[in-house]
């Protein structure tokens, strides 16, 4: 990891010439949460360079790249990224500007539930895939994001790293804490995901959001070469076959 990290700084460097700001934000920030292999290395520009993204991407990043105006949108409306670059971010070069202030409202709080299901949809295909890395991955953003929803409703906070989350999760008496613990660990270890643990998950989760949704397990036993789960806010399940044909649940 540490050879890795150098070799990205000097590159990192040459693209900070091209900047207002450049950081990293996410995992990679705290030492205790990063997982390599499984974390993304997300980096944060403002520019209004439209290439540099794919700059970044080809270095082996996972960027966000905005222009100044656009990043005073986000915060402005609520948008949970904009706290995210704002409040778990480690500045490379350059700063924000003065005038970014973030405006969290009920808007920020219905994005994070919908990014609920979001996760749990690609956890699900990533697990039909074979995908280890993406269905544990998800599967814990999943878990992080029914937490840092109901925070946000109920405290107007959001927690960001692991142990914030355990402790935030305790204190509002979620359901949940110890399954997000479970994953933490799972992530941690770099297992895999077997169905009778994705099913308890995807049991957890909408339990907590007070949903009903099929689990995985009965998906597969219903559609025969299936491909892709796409879960809905109601708990609606749309199941892909090899041949696109989609199958709706319940």
């Amino acid at each position: 990891m540490q050879h890795k990290v150098v070799l990205y700084v000097s590159e990192i460097l040459e693209i900070c010439k091209k900047v207002k700001l450049l950081a990293y934000f996410g995992s990679y920030t705290r030492q205790e949460d990063f997982v390599e292999g499984i974390s993304d290395i997300n980096v944060f520009a403002i520019t209004e360079d439209k290439y540099l993204m794919l700059e970044l991407a080809s270095l082996g990043y996972s960027p966000i790249v905005l222009s100044e105006k656009n990043l005073i949108d986000l915060c402005e409306k609520g948008d949970p990224i904009c706290y995210y670059l704002l409040y778990d971010s480690n500045v490379v070069c350059g700063q924000f500007p003065e005038n970014v202030k973030f405006n969290l409202n009920n808007f920020t709080c219905e994005r994070i539930r919908k990014s609920i299901f979001s996760f749990l949809s690609s956890a699900v295909s990533g697990f039909l895939r074979q995908d280890e890395i993406s269905a544990v991955s998800n599967s814990f953003k999943a878990f992080r994001s029914v937490i840092q929803w109901r925070s946000c409703v109920n405290l107007k906070t959001i927690p960001l790293g692991n142990n914030e989350l355990k402790n935030r999760c305790k204190e509002l008496n979620l359901s949940v804490c110890n399954e997000f613990s479970d994953i933490v660990l799972v992530r941690r270890m770099k297992a895999p995901l077997s169905l009778w643990s994705l099913d308890r998950i995807i049991e957890a989760i909408c339990s907590e959001i007070k949903i009903n949704c099929v689990k995985p397990s009965k998906v597969l036993e219903l559609v025969k070469n299936l491909m892709q789960v796409t879960y809905k806010e109601d708990g609606t399940v749309i199941a892909k076959d090899s041949l696109g044909r989609e199958t709706k649940m319940p």
